[in-house]
């Protein structure tokens, strides 16, 4: 009971950020704001959904197969895909993701293993969405003097890159070996137990080094996908001023705060960086709060189209071929 209560206590911090945002901003303001947006960016940001889908199930088809997991078509992960996004957008928790390995096991692919291959996945993501963080520091660069802006600008690119070259050194085991070796000597021994326990996760991910390429591709495939829905969104709302770098940062700030368990579907978080992001510019709040509006739609979008695909296809009571 009381980590129900926790749980959804935290999961209030985003909606009370975005009531004090409502409150301190004019609404007539928000609503001459959504006035003015071009529909039609948001419709193709909308429609870019399978796409968006496909690539994700592409990239947990590759895992799934790295591990022994024997996985079905990525049709049929892209179903599985969608109604997990629905519970993901609904629920409090990783809901989502353990309901898309239900879907999948069976007396061949036991649900460790199917929920490793999920946080595989989703370290995927973190690592992307780091990287297009850092990225968006950048944009910050402009506002500073020639050598401090070289520094900022050296300093962001190097360290995106170093993240982005930790995916592959995790999924190959040689090199993940070396990396887990070092980090262990650096820990104190009383919790080498423990990080032991967590390292040995890995010990069935065995990748070469052209399905990692195959994986950093899908990855890269995957933020792009999310990276242009989201610049759709920022071309709807006509905030010329913000640059490109910026709205990739921004994206991947949003993206990693969203994985925290401190709002529902992402309200209020995304306020505040969004917000943020403007105010740099100097557009209002309204701008930001109604950008919000714009990104809440993609969230409804995945929710609904989700929940339909839940009804078609609703989780087996014993999944005997793990095709579902």
């Amino acid at each position: 009971m009381r980590k129900s209560l926790l749980r959804w206590t935290l999961r209030l911090i985003g909606p009370v950020l975005f009531v004090v945002f409502l409150w301190r901003t004019d609404i007539d303001a928000i609503g001459l704001s959504l006035r003015d947006v071009q529909w039609v960016p948001v419709a193709v940001s909308l429609g870019l959904m399978p796409i968006f889908i496909v690539v994700k199930a592409w990239r947990w088809h590759i895992i799934l197969a790295e591990l022994g997991l024997n996985p079905p078509s990525v049709w049929t992960l892209s179903r599985i895909y969608t109604v997990g996004l629905f519970l993901g957008g609904t629920t409090p928790g990783q809901s989502g993701d353990f309901v898309k390995a239900l879907y999948l096991r069976n007396s061949n692919r036991k649900m460790p293993s199917l929920l490793f291959s999920i946080f595989v996945e989703r370290l995927c993501d973190v690592a992307a969405m780091a990287v297009m963080a850092f990225i968006g520091l950048s944009a910050l660069a402009a506002n500073f003097d020639v050598q401090t802006r070289m520094t900022l600008q050296t300093t962001t690119t190097l360290v995106a890159v170093l993240i982005f070259a930790l995916l592959p050194t995790l999924l190959i085991r040689k090199s993940r070996e070396l990396l887990f070796g070092v980090l262990r000597r650096l820990i104190p021994q009383r919790f080498r137990p423990k990080y032991n326990a967590i390292t040995g996760q890995f010990n069935a991910l065995d990748i070469g080094m052209k399905s990692a390429l195959r994986l950093v591709i899908a990855t890269m495939g995957s933020a792009l996908s999310t990276a242009v829905r989201i610049w759709l969104l920022f071309a709807a709302m006509n905030v010329a001023r913000v640059s490109l770098s910026a709205i990739l940062g921004a994206t991947g700030q949003i993206s990693l705060l969203q994985a925290l368990p401190i709002s529902v579907s992402g309200i209020g978080i995304r306020d505040v960086v969004l917000v943020a992001l403007l105010r740099t510019y100097e557009y209002p709040d309204a701008y930001a709060l109604a950008l919000s509006g714009l990104f809440l739609l993609i969230n409804v979008q995945h929710i609904i189209v989700g929940f339909l695909f839940s009804l078609r296809f609703p989780i087996p009571s014993e999944n005997v071929n793990g095709d579902a």
